[in-house]
């Protein structure tokens, strides 16, 4: 129903919604989890920044977060930023002409499935699709892929700049 777009955008959404908000996941990272080529993905993500639905940062503390709390975010609000939501809206036998008033054989049972899924995606948010990854059984965590950055440990000397630790 939807594009590979689409379908690449929501998958890596839902794992972003996951994470903290304060935290910047690398393309790459969702890349291997989701299995997904990174090029594309990058191009996915990019375009869901120009469109103020995420927030990158480049650097090696770089990445790209949600611009939004997640249930904020309805899967409406991405999809409509991939797909031409209009197809919906055109006939699914193919007739140029198709409203309530020339309607094909199959108008209003298109108009009624095609209303409730509408709504559901409207009704569908980040949040949601996180709540419901996060119950799937094998579901894999980006902290498995994503190693976080080595604390640096410093030690105090014992007696004053200079001297060398103890043994």
């Amino acid at each position: 129903m939807f594009s590979q777009t689409s379908e690449y955008a929501l998958r890596a959404l839902t794992e972003l919604a996951r994470c903290g908000r304060e935290e910047w996941i690398l393309t790459g990272d969702l890349a291997e989890m989701l299995g997904v080529p990174v090029h594309y993905l990058a191009k996915v993500l990019q375009t869901l920044a120009r469109k103020g639905v995420l927030e990158s940062q480049r650097g090696r503390q770089g990445g790209f977060r949600l611009a939004e709390a997640p249930e904020e975010t309805t899967v409406y609000d991405v999809v409509r930023e991939l797909d031409d939501v209009r197809q919906l809206e055109s006939c699914i036998m193919g007739e140029s002409e198709c409203s309530d008033d020339t309607a094909c054989p199959l108008h209003t049972l298109w108009r009624d499935i095609r209303d409730e899924f509408v709504e559901s995606l409207q009704n569908t948010t980040l949040k949601d699709l996180a709540e419901f990854q996060e119950k799937r059984p094998g579901s894999g965590r980006l902290s498995i892929v994503k190693p976080k950055l080595p604390e640096l440990k410093v030690e105090k000397a014992p007696h004053g700049r200079g001297s060398p630790p103890a043994k």
